[in-house]
């Protein structure tokens, strides 16, 4: 299964570029679907329709998080001015005959429809590749509900961006709701792409998130900073974190179960920074468990990330006294890894 996770941000580069994460699909390997434009407003909204080249892939499907198959299309303008890339499920384009997926197809027509407009396919696919002419018909209920909802005059390309990424007018409304009214258009495509709906953002108020940024809800959702993992933090005390530690925790994989763990072990209450010192040296329950056995009963948090650096475990402690260094405390231990040759065990 490629999973569109896996690309943590998402670059906004001008008005001839964008690239996003999408929902359904990918446009290539790396898992970008990719738009460029250069046609302007005007020329969009002059057209009646949206016109240009298609071509799919059907023979390298893939499964996104709901278990249904994708497949890849892309589009290009008659101009060749825009070009879309996306994958979409195999059962929303309706009218795409079986054959197409792995055999021959011939002067098949079939459709994708969105709340945005419809994109309508005619073509011929050999061996599960296709191509053939397309149009895209926005549809105007949603272009006036949006009208009404802050976006007027928009353009077909931008139409047609809210199209594939599937930007309904519940999504915008509901966003107003939450406490986002009139975000710029990109910023309506990325809270869809990663899923900062509007019930998401409405969760992290209920758990105590409030007044957060569109970026930091993007970054909630990246790095799965989840209502629920906010208000486990917030039961053991951790209690408005602030938005980059919380990510920060997420990114070095601080666990609930760890922070348990480390506080059975006389280690709890540490602060973020802390925990993820001892996420990055791995400082772990067991490895603290492990010292305590050698007799580093009462060490500290430095000590035992300055030990990780130098390499000073259990076994380093005990290879030493056996060959005669009195080991006492985790400096000593740590004196002996940086001037001592580590690797000689015996005759130093």
């Amino acid at each position: 299964m490629r999973k569109a996770a896996v690309l943590a941000f998402i670059a906004l580069a001008g008005s001839t570029l964008w690239a996003a994460v999408l929902p359904v699909g990918v446009t290539d390997f790396s898992g970008w679907p990719v738009r460029s434009m250069s046609s302007s407003a005007a020329q969009a909204q002059s057209s009646p329709s949206y016109r240009g080249e298609w071509t799919a892939d059907t023979r390298n499907t893939w499964r996104d998080n709901d278990g249904e198959p994708r497949v890849q299309f892309n589009l290009r303008t008659s101009a060749g001015d825009s070009r879309w890339g996306f994958g979409v499920r195999l059962r929303d384009l309706a009218g795409l005959p079986t054959a197409a997926v792995a055999n021959i197809a011939n002067d098949v027509q079939f459709s994708w429809t969105r709340e945005a407009g419809t994109f309508r396919f005619s073509g011929a696919f050999d061996n599960g590749r296709g191509s053939g002419t397309y149009t895209f018909a926005p549809d105007q209920t949603f272009i006036n509900n949006m009208a009404s909802a802050g976006y007027k005059n928009l353009s077909t390309d931008d139409v047609v961006r809210l199209a594939v990424i599937d930007v309904t007018i519940a999504h915008v409304r509901g966003l107003a709701q939450a406490g986002y009214p009139n975000l710029p258009l990109d910023d309506l495509v990325r809270t869809r792409i990663h899923g900062a709906t509007p019930e998401n953002i409405k969760a992290l108020q209920a758990a105590g998130i409030r007044g957060q940024s569109v970026d930091d809800l993007i970054r909630f959702r990246i790095h799965k900073v989840t209502p629920e993992f906010i208000a486990a933090l917030a039961s053991r005390g951790y209690k408005n974190v602030y938005a980059d530690d919380l990510v920060k925790m997420r990114i070095h994989n601080v666990t609930l179960q760890e922070m348990d763990e480390l506080k059975t072990l006389g280690f709890g209450g540490l602060d973020v920074d802390t925990l993820v010192k001892f996420r990055i040296h791995k400082v772990t329950p067991e490895y603290i468990k492990s010292m305590k056995d050698v007799g580093f009963v009462m060490v500290s948090e430095d000590q035992l990330v300055r030990m990780r650096i130098h390499k000073v475990d259990a076994k380093f402690v005990r290879d030493a006294r056996a060959d005669g260094f009195s080991i006492v405390s985790p400096s000593d231990a740590v004196d002996l890894a940086i001037h001592g040759p580590r690797w000689k065990r015996r005759g130093f």
